[in-house]
């Protein structure tokens, strides 16, 4: 690898081919006139001149072959260094993202060189990037995969080339160096050990072109990565600012941690809040959902980026060999979830966990707003409800109280009176106001019944169903299968709730019943609320136009079908009446564990 550039030799012999002839006819004449002519004839010395110059011809011309001939090597040479130079820079401009763009140049480079093998690693970014040139070698050599893989010397920096007796081959060493930054670096391999005849200034460019395409690839990847991922976190942004459902914001993170991460799937898995909040449910049983509709569950206290990757996640499993992260999700009261994400390929890099945290940030601020706009509205609800049971009980129930009394003792003055017809007129409409009253009563009561935190549904029902009792002279009894809180939300249990009370106020009305039993059964993959009364019952054939109109079945069979359940009445004459409400275990819970024991409790 000869460094040294034709210009000087070709400056050289241009100033020799013109001083010359001059100083040797300036030369001659001086020794002709002191020597020649004086020690000579005159046609001896015109022959010695003649000579001279002719032997001075043949040593001119034989110097000026000398000086072409090495000339024409170094131009030849110049040249390969040029197409080699130029082969190699055409390769690494265009626009192409790094991988593509050290592929051509390491294709180029072999090309020019003669190599038998190359490979190019960068170092600069988190995750090194290494090329290999053939991407797959020919069987029986494997050898040369295992020289091309081994570590460069750091103290190479400069092109190197060395032979290895032993392999009979040849290795070049070209350190990628832009600045005082070292990007990389470049192994050839050459079999039989042919030293490239490309000079170690061209070698040196070629490097340095390659490391400058390679720093700038980076610098604007990385630029176009930042704006992804602002762009990404923007929109999320946008989504907590409005009121949009949880399911939508935590499907727009879930996709952009796909994409941002290159993964193959995105995961938030929501920790069930009132488990974490229990006191009787320890913490690694915390039941939990996942984006895709599985269930989960955060079975472990650490979360931080070393944490074990939980063995009952749907998309990680204990087994799972490919690439996974995941990040913490928490609130002021503790672990709200987590956010995971898998690929097959390279692990995950400090750079991409910090962009991981960012997004299940964001998906704990989701979350939060949820719950909070969630508690707002079921307050705002039971504020509502409260304000027209207290305005019916200071108003429309004290009117028909005070009617009722009256009418009453109207009733008494008119049989004093024998007016026995006006008594049975005023007794009806006492009894209308009596029924009047008790309807207004037991809206009350419906009204500011609702599902407490600190007793769930079956607490909830019980008092219902004491109150009810004392109120309607029907005997209400409850019996509870399985534990409600971990398969129900809190607006499922508020429309089981008002799907009871429904029922309960047809029985009063219809049934002449004297007593009705609530069933709720918590155990397996469905969820069953039954309501039976031993009344007098009705025509089944009416139950589905009843279905259809009017406020009693149909107003319960729309709450039903609000939180995706089926209800079912079956009755018959002086048979009473049985109403059935189904429900699939919901997304937003998990399952009981079947190995636990379930007891009934009245």
């Amino acid at each position: 690898m000869n460094g040294q550039r034709p210009d000087g030799d070709l400056s050289r012999f241009k100033w020799a081919t013109v001083v010359g002839p001059l100083v040797f006819v300036v030369l001659l004449e001086v020794f002709r006139d002191t020597f020649l002519d004086r020690t000579l004839a005159a046609d001896e010395s015109r022959l010695a001149a003649l000579m001279i110059i002719g032997g001075a011809i043949l040593v001119f011309a034989f110097v000026v072959g000398v000086y072409l001939d090495r000339a024409q090597r170094q131009l030849v040479a110049h040249n390969r260094d040029l197409t080699a130079t130029h082969a190699v820079s055409s390769a690494v401009r265009g626009g192409l993202a790094v991988p593509e763009l050290l592929e051509q140049a390491l294709d180029r480079l072999v090309t020019q060189t003669g190599a038998l093998a190359g490979r190019v690693t960068i170092s600069a970014s988190d995750e090194p990037l290494a090329i290999r040139r053939p991407a797959e070698l020919a069987p029986g050599l494997a050898w040369v995969g295992a020289i091309l893989d081994e570590p460069a010397d750091p103290t190479v920096d400069a092109p190197r080339y060395s032979a290895r007796a032993a392999l009979d081959t040849g290795i070049l060493d070209i350190p990628l160096i832009r600045g005082v930054e070292r990007m990389g670096h470049v192994r050839l391999v050459f079999h039989p050990p042919v030293e490239p005849e490309i000079s170690q200034s061209a070698l040196a460019d070629i490097a340095g072109e390659i490391a400058g395409a390679a720093q700038l690839g980076l610098t604007v990847a990385d630029l176009h990565r930042r704006e992804r991922e602002r762009a990404a976190l923007y929109s999320v942004a946008l989504q907590l600012t409005g009121r949009n459902d949880l399911r939508d914001v935590l499907d727009t993170i879930t996709a952009h941690a796909r994409e941002l991460l290159d993964a193959e799937r995105a995961i938030v898995c929501l920790a069930d809040p009132r488990a974490a909040a229990s006191r009787e449910t320890p913490s690694s049983e915390r039941v939990a959902m996942a984006d895709d509709g599985s269930s989960c569950l955060i079975a472990h206290e650490i979360t931080s980026a070393q944490h074990p990757r939980n063995p009952d996640c749907p998309v990680v499993t204990a087994t799972d060999r490919r690439a996974w992260a995941a990040r913490p999700m928490r609130g002021p009261d503790g672990l709200l979830g987590e956010l995971c994400v898998v690929r097959a390929g390279r692990a995950f890099t400090p750079q991409e966990r910090t962009l991981l945290g960012a997004l299940a940030d964001m998906a704990a601020i989701a979350v939060r707003t949820a719950r909070l706009h969630e508690a707002e509205e079921q307050w705002t609800i039971h504020a509502e409800r409260d304000r027209i049971a207290r305005e019916l009980h200071d108003s429309l129930a004290q009117v028909l109280g005070v009617i009722h009394l009256q009418l009453r003792a109207l009733e008494g003055r008119a049989k004093d009176e024998a007016s026995h017809l006006m008594a049975a007129e005023l007794s009806d409409i006492a009894e209308t106001a009596d029924e009047a009253y008790r309807d207004v009563r037991e809206a009350i009561l419906g009204l500011r019944e609702t599902v407490r935190e600190d007793d769930g549904l079956e607490g909830s029902l019980r008092e219902y169903l004491r109150k009810y009792s004392r109120q309607t002279g029907i005997v209400a009894t409850l019996s509870c299968n399985g534990e409600t809180r971990t398969v129900l939300s809190p607006r499922t249990e508020v429309q089981l709730l008002r799907v009871v009370q429904e029922a309960l106020t047809n029985t009063r009305k219809h049934s002449r019943a004297k007593h009705v039993t609530v069933a709720l059964d918590c155990v397996g993959p469905v969820t069953t609320i039954t309501i039976a009364d031993d009344g007098v019952g009705f025509d089944p054939s009416t139950v589905a136009r009843s279905m259809e109109g009017g406020f009693g079945l149909a107003s319960m069979r729309e709450r039903v079908e609000q939180i995706g359940g089926r209800i079912a009445v079956h009755t018959a004459p002086k048979q009473g009446t049985t109403i059935r409400v189904e429900l699939d275990a919901e997304v937003t819970r998990g399952t009981p564990s079947t190995e636990a024991p379930s007891t009934a409790r009245r």
